[in-house]
């Protein structure tokens, strides 16, 4: 019985390593994810137009607003890489 325990053991650390894996690549690819809209709201949306001087990115609405001065000036809904207006 000993002799079964460290490969139960082993089994459980690797189906946990495996796990955890999975879930940093499901985190990475969800931060690059997000860097990619806000810079899609920043270069093809509010920097098209001289006029906005600052944007915001609201990544759980997915909705890009550009400021020109202290006022939303224009806003676009993004989804993945289309730009819905």
């Amino acid at each position: 019985m000993e002799k079964r325990g460290w490969k139960i053991t082993a089994i459980i650390f690797i189906v946990l390593f495996i796990l955890s894996l999975l879930l940093f690549r499901y985190i990475v690819n969800l931060g690059n994810q997000m860097i990619e809209d806000e810079n899609v709201c920043r270069v093809n949306v509010c920097g098209s137009d001289e006029r906005y001087t600052a944007y915001d990115f609201d990544v759980y609405e997915n909705i890009c607003y550009c400021y020109a001065g202290d006022e939303i000036a224009h806003q676009e809904i993004i989804t993945g890489k289309v730009v819905l207006e």
